[in-house]
Parts: structure tokens; sequence; C-alpha cells
């Protein structure tokens, strides 16, 4: 089952070829792809990934995909920069697809997923939920205000293309340094993150790409370096509908190695949908690693806005080394 909606259409210039249980098709990283600056942020190649399974029928539920999804993604391979065209490929597998991203005849991929569908993972690693709080009550008003690209498919502001636009928030929390990130809470989000939604429901490209990013600052608040993601983890428990509130929570873990070397660092992150008495309920479960690189974090000093908050966090992040 294909479905040409605005999100296929958002992500793909052209329909899916599917022969022999295999899908092949081309994505232009455009300019509304944008995370890093000049590069195409890492939750468009997952999110396209996820995308290619619309086209197996043991994926879907009806419209919608077959829940819980169970994801893993490595990225890291072969560069790709915004204006490159990739090709993309996805095969059948007995719970879901393998599928990549592969930029001309490199012969390491850009990102490779194996997704699985409909399989209850009991066992998924929940050690890292004591940070989650018990209530709204416990962030409200105790929350740093995170600055922001102009152009990031995530977090970019001024936009000419359809974006999250998510704001990021930092919190001193009794458990450790976590970052937060909100859906439901503005009115604006039907012009921004509730586009990317089918039937009522959130794409996944939106929770793996707020995800993504809500780990990534938690790095940089607890290490000060930004970095990119090379390895990434995701449960996706159950259908969320674009009018549940949502937050996000993600808190770093371990580092490894220093930026003059070699710096890897791991972060952990949760979906959750708050009801109405401020009770949060974990929809998602996600880690990840990242490796940090200098320029990237010289790159974040120099074009983050509005420059005053820019500071602001990196002294915060500094000061807590």
């Amino acid at each position: 089952m294909m479905i040409n909606d605005f999100i296929h259409t958002f992500l793909f210039q052209e329909p899916f070829v599917i022969k022999d249980n295999t899908i092949h098709t081309t994505v232009l990283m455009d300019s509304g792809k944008e995370g890093w600056m000049g590069i195409p942020h890492g939750g468009i190649g997952m999110g396209t990934i996820m995308e290619l399974s619309t086209g197996f029928s043991h994926c879907m539920q009806g419209m919608d995909f077959k829940y819980p999804i169970d994801c893993r993604f490595d990225m890291g391979g072969a560069k790709v920069k915004i204006g490159d065209t990739v090709e993309m490929n996805a095969m059948a597998t007995d719970s879901g697809i393998t599928g990549n991203i592969r930029n001309g005849d490199n012969a390491m991929p850009y990102v490779t997923g194996d997704i699985g569908f409909g399989q209850d993972r009991s066992n998924r690693d929940d050690c890292s939920r004591t940070y989650l709080p018990d209530h709204f009550s416990r962030i409200k008003g105790h929350l740093e205000h995170i600055p922001h690209y102009q152009n990031c498919f995530v977090c970019g502001v001024n936009r000419s293309e359809p974006g999250l636009k998510r704001k990021f928030h930092f919190w001193d929390s009794p458990h450790g340094k976590v970052v937060c990130a909100f859906s439901g809470f503005n009115e604006d989000d039907k012009n921004s993150l509730h586009l990317f939604q089918r039937n009522g429901f959130f794409h996944p490209i939106s929770l793996l790409a707020i995800l993504d990013e809500t780990m990534g600052w938690a790095g940089f608040m607890a290490y000060a370096n930004g970095g990119v993601s090379v390895r990434l983890n995701y449960q996706f428990l159950r259908p969320v509908n674009v009018n549940e509130k949502m937050v996000f929570f993600a808190r770093a873990e371990k580092v490894k190695g220093h930026i003059d070397r070699r710096m890897l660092f791991w972060a952990s992150g949760f979906g959750t949908v708050m009801h109405e008495d401020g009770s949060f309920e974990v929809v998602a479960v996600s880690s990840g690693q990242w490796y940090a690189m200098k320029e990237l974090t010289d790159q974040m000093r120099n074009e983050l806005i509005p420059q005053d908050l820019t500071h602001r966090i990196f002294s915060i992040a500094q000061s807590k080394i």
C-alpha cells in the first residue's frame, strides 16, 4: 500500500518502484530537509526508510503502521550534503523491512535501518526511566530555554518549507541534566508539527526526529559539544493522536574520549503523553550514540539564535562538565 499524501510528497520526488519484494526510489536532499547547516537532518533519513514500509502490507494495519514498532538505525557511512540526490532501497523481512540510503557509488551506505512491526518487546530497556518526572508540576517553571537554528527541520523557526518548529528546554533535574520538548501546548503546532500526521496520528518521522534532537541536546548540555548521530534505537508503543499533549525527555548517559581526539557520547530519551491530571504515559523509548565534532560545536556557537541565549546555554553546559 503506497500512500500519496503531504508526508509522502514532502519526502519523495517520484513514486516507489516495487519489484520482487524490494522497493527502490530516490530522494533529493533539498533545503527543507536540513539539520546541521548544509547537512540533512538524521530524522529525515530515518523517516524516509520508515515511509518505505508503507509499500509492504505486513507492516501496515489499515492506513496506519502496525504497532508496536521497533527500529534500529546506523549512520555515519557515506557523507551526504544538502543538494545531493540519494538512492533508497528497502526489502521485506519476516517482521518488517531492512532499508538503506546510498549516495552514488559509495560502498558505505549513508543510513541503514531495520524496522519490525507488531512485535511486543516486553524486555525493552527502561532502565533510564528514573529521570522521568511523575507529574508536569515537577518541570513547570523550572526550564531554561535553548536556542535554535534558522532552517533546521526540527528547530528552525524561519523556514520557507514546512518543518516541526520545536523549541527545546533544559531542566536541571534531581536525576541529571534533562532536555525537554513539547507538542500540543501551542495552537501554532497545527501549522508545523501537526502537518506531519496521517489520519490524525503522528507519522513516526516526527517522533524519530524530535527524539534524535532532544537526545543530541542532552549530550551537549552534559559534555558541551555537538555531535552527529551514529546509532539510534527506538520503540514506538502505540499510535499518538495529534490532539494528545506530548512531552519529550532526554538525558546523556555516558561519554568516552575527548574532543581533541575522539569523543563519543550516549543518551537516552522518552516520548510521553501528558494526561489531564498531569501524569505521563510513556509511548516511545529511544537511545543512541553520537560522535562529537569540534566544527559542529563551533557552528552552534556562531549560528544558533538568539545569540544571548546561545552564550547562556554554552555557559551552563561548560560549567557542568
